[in-house]
């Protein structure tokens, strides 16, 4: 094809694309933005206080025509950093200059997501990887939402990728319908990394109609595409996806794709794999067993098998795998929330116990509250975070009573927690009215 011709069909494609984009975006991001903007106030008196307006220069400085004066503008605005910075980000976000755009999308990743202690985030991706637990709960300006759908249809394929994780940053379960078909649209892009990111999108959103696309990228040609949309898939809980993730670890098993397989089993956990899960908890590999140990915990199987779990707890070397082991101990209602909650002080464990705690939910919540007087202040983070998923009057009664907390880290994840809870009650008083 030309490559005028190419262009061409690319600038139709967008403009396609960018009108279907118009269509409900606005009414949905009103109705989000008009739930949040309390809870916006209550977040930043319960912490800092709020930054002075930005300056009017700047925003005559994004309309100028010129990219140097715009670029300026662009830094001053990351510098600045803050929610009131997120409307001007949204205009240079459809920037003529692709550099421009790439900043902009970095900018308001940047808003959304603070780094965690002295790790540093690189990219959009690894932003993304830590920001289902430590996001900043900042409305999402309607123009915002608007501008990170549209630059999914961007020329520049690392501005259409980190738009897509962007949305998947900034944006809450359940997206509107076209927000949710656009992501889904970057499943057939072109750049492979576009497809991985459109893939960890809508898992981490929980976008239900985006099984069946998924599943059709298993047999990606790109390998880091096929394990993307194995991982969604698990995120999903689709049992649609069952017999063909079954069908990818029969075939791999021992390598990634088989890894990624089992695992998606292991966080579907359905009922007809049950005997693959038992089959693994003695593999000779450690990601195979843990997935099994997760898989018989989601599936109910671990109730009966608990005492084979306990007496192999025994024998178990690698600690990940013995983390898996306490959750399915803890979900059959037996002893094994303490072990996991002693992996919270254990970084390379302490994702996968924070996300094993917030599922457990609130059955455990009186041992998980009990943790906010831990002398670690990284342990007590992490509770606060917990406690803040988990919800309900007791959660908030034990965050209620930690408001002495010193460590300032621990403070701004009880206050991030708490307007969490607040919004949860919002969004359930709403939805009972409706």
């Amino acid at each position: 094809m030309p490559a005028q011709e190419g262009r061409r069909l690319r600038i139709v494609r967008t403009s396609i694309m960018r009108s279907r984009r118009w269509c409900g975006l606005a009414v949905a991001s009103f109705v989000a933005l008009a739930l949040s903007a309390p809870l916006w106030t209550a977040r930043l008196s319960a912490n800092q206080a709020p930054a002075p307006p930005v300056l009017p220069q700047v925003a005559q400085d994004i309309a100028s025509p010129s990219a140097k004066v715009r670029r300026q503008a662009l830094r001053g605005l990351r510098e600045r950093g803050g929610p009131e910075a997120l409307p001007l980000l949204a205009r240079l976000v459809g920037d003529a200059e692709p550099d421009i755009r790439e900043g902009a999308i970095a900018g308001v990743i940047g808003v959304y997501v603070q780094r965690p202690g002295k790790r540093s985030i690189g990219s959009a991706a690894a932003a993304f990887e830590i920001a289902r637990f430590r996001v900043e709960l900042w409305p999402v300006p309607d123009e915002l939402a608007s501008a990170l759908a549209k630059a999914l249809a961007d020329e520049w394929p690392s501005v259409r990728r980190d738009a897509a994780y962007a949305l998947g940053i900034v944006l809450t379960p359940p997206i509107s319908d076209a927000v949710a078909f656009e992501i889904a649209s970057s499943l057939s892009d072109r750049e492979p990394s576009v497809r991985i990111a459109a893939a960890r999108a809508l898992g981490h959103l929980r976008v239900r109609d985006a099984g069946v696309p998924l599943v059709g990228r298993i047999n990606d040609e790109d390998l880091d595409v096929r394990l993307a949309s194995m991982n969604a898939l698990g995120d999903l809980r689709d049992n649609g996806a069952v017999v063909a993730l079954t069908d990818q670890f029969t075939f791999y098993v021992r390598g990634a794709a088989g890894r990624a397989a089992l695992s998606a089993l292991g966080a579907i956990g359905p009922e007809s794999s049950i005997p693959l899960f038992e089959a693994q908890t003695t593999s000779g590999y450690p990601a195979h067993r843990r997935s099994a140990y997760e898989g018989l915990a989601r599936s109910g199987r671990a109730t009966a098998a608990a005492p084979r779990i306990e007496a192999a707890m025994a024998s178990e070397k690698d600690t990940r795998v013995l983390i898996a082991m306490a959750f399915a101990l803890a979900s059959a209602g037996r002893e094994g929330i303490n072990r996991v909650l002693d992996a919270l002080a254990d970084r390379d464990r302490a994702d996968a116990a924070l996300e094993y705690l917030v599922e457990l939910g609130r059955p455990h919540v009186a041992a998980v509250a009990s943790r906010l007087s831990d002398p670690n202040p990284v342990v007590r983070e992490q509770i606060a975070i917990a406690l803040g998923f988990i919800g309900g009057a007791e959660a908030a009664a034990a965050l209620k009573g930690a408001s002495g907390e010193s460590d300032p880290e621990v403070r701004h994840a009880i206050d991030v927690a708490q307007v969490r809870l607040t919004r949860s009650a919002a969004a359930a008083t709403q939805a009972r009215n409706n």
